[in-house]
C-alpha cells in the first residue's frame, strides 16, 4: 500500500496530521492515533452517508482506530491537479459539495484539495472530521496542535469562532485550489 500524501508546491508532503492515509488500487485505510478525531471522521461519514458524494465505508475497526473506504481507481484531486487530470467541471462538482454542506448545517473547514477525491468523473469528500455543525463547540485546546495558520483559526473565548473560520478558509483559497471557488 501506498502512503497517502499531497503535493504542495511539487513536492509530496504528509497530507494530514489527523491521521495515516494508506492506499491501494481497492481501498484507502485511514489510521486515526486520537480517538476523538476517529469519532469526528464517524460523525462526518454519518452525516452525509445518503449523499452521492459520500465515501463508501468498506470498514470501521474501532479497536486500531481505523476506517476503510472504497478507493476502486480513485484519484486525490490534489494528485489530479498536478498531474492535470481534474475533470473539466471539478469546479462545479466542489462547489455542488460545498453548498449542499452548508444547506445541510455543516462547514467542511478542512475545505482543500487532498479531501476531495474522483471516482468515475464524480468528485467525492473524505476528511470528513472537520466538517462541523454550525452549532458544534469546538474547544482552542482540542486543536492547537494541528493549527497551520493563525490567522485563519478564529477563538472567542477559547472556542473556535466556526463560520469566522471557514469564511477564512473560503475567502483566502487556503490549500491553494488552481481557481477561487466562489468566483463563478
Amino acid at each position: 500500500m501506498r502512503l497517502f500524501r499531497k503535493f504542495v508546491n511539487g513536492q509530496l508532503c504528509i497530507a494530514t496530521p489527523i491521521y495515516e492515509g494508506h492506499y491501494n488500487d481497492e481501498v484507502f485505510v485511514m489510521s486515526f492515533k486520537d480517538k476523538e478525531w476517529f469519532d469526528a471522521e464517524l460523525k462526518g461519514l454519518a452525516a452525509v452517508s445518503t449523499k452521492f458524494y459520500s465515501p463508501e465505508v468498506l470498514d470501521v475497526n474501532i479497536k486500531n482506530k481505523q476506517i476503510i473506504l472504497k478507493w476502486r481507481d480513485a484519484t486525490n484531486l490534489n494528485h489530479a491537479f498536478h498531474y492535470n487530470t481534474a475533470p473539466s467541471d471539478w469546479k462545479q462538482q466542489v462547489k455542488y459539495i460545498i453548498d449542499d454542506l452548508e444547506n445541510f448545517g455543516m462547514y467542511k473547514i478542512n475545505c482543500y484539495p487532498h479531501t476531495f477525491y474522483i471516482d468515475n468523473d464524480v468528485i467525492c469528500v473524505m476528511d470528513l472530521h472537520a466538517c462541523v455543525l454550525y452549532d458544534d463547540t469546538i474547544l482552542e485546546s482540542t486543536i492547537s496542535n494541528i493549527i497551520n495558520d493563525k490567522d485563519r483559526f478564529k477563538f472567542i473565548n477559547g472556542m473556535l469562532d466556526i463560520k469566522s473560520t471557514y469564511d477564512y478558509t473560503i475567502a483566502n483559497n487556503i490549500g491553494n485550489w488552481p481557481e477561487e471557488l466562489l468566483d463563478d
